[in-house]
């Protein structure tokens, strides 16, 4: 039954299935990793608010936290796509709305991530 179906969709639209093999998992592993960035800069995050507890220094972990929900956002929409709809690729609207999301996002990530790099490193020159 299976098969049927799959061998009607590669006639009806014309693209082979090894072509729908590729973006299908092509999308998966674009989800995947946009999750992982997600986590790791919630992760630093963590670690500066961590190192704000403990030194008592400023690190503003707080806009660290919430600059990369961008990427997140970029993922759902992109799973949304995939899963729900069933689209290979997004549509215009969706590719607009969510790589918009996610250069602000990573714009935001680079910003807090500076900042929190500034806190960390030690002044050149240092006490005397």
């Amino acid at each position: 039954m299976l098969s049927m179906l799959n061998i009607m969709l590669v006639n009806q639209t014309g693209i082979p299935q090894y072509v729908v093999n590729w973006k299908f998992i092509a999308s998966i592993i674009t989800i995947v990793g946009a999750i992982i960035l997600w986590l790791a800069l919630l992760f630093m995050s963590i670690i500066a608010k961590r190192y704000e507890q403990v030194l008592h220094k400023k690190t503003d972990w707080q806009f660290v936290m919430v600059a990369p929900s961008g990427i997140l956002i970029y993922a759902i929409i992109q799973a949304y796509s995939l899963i729900v709809v069933g689209n290979l690729k997004m549509t215009d609207i969706e590719t607009w709305i969510s790589y918009g999301f996610f250069f602000v996002s990573g714009i935001l990530s680079l910003l807090g991530t500076y900042r929190f790099y500034n806190v960390v490193m030690p002044r050149k020159g240092g006490a005397k």
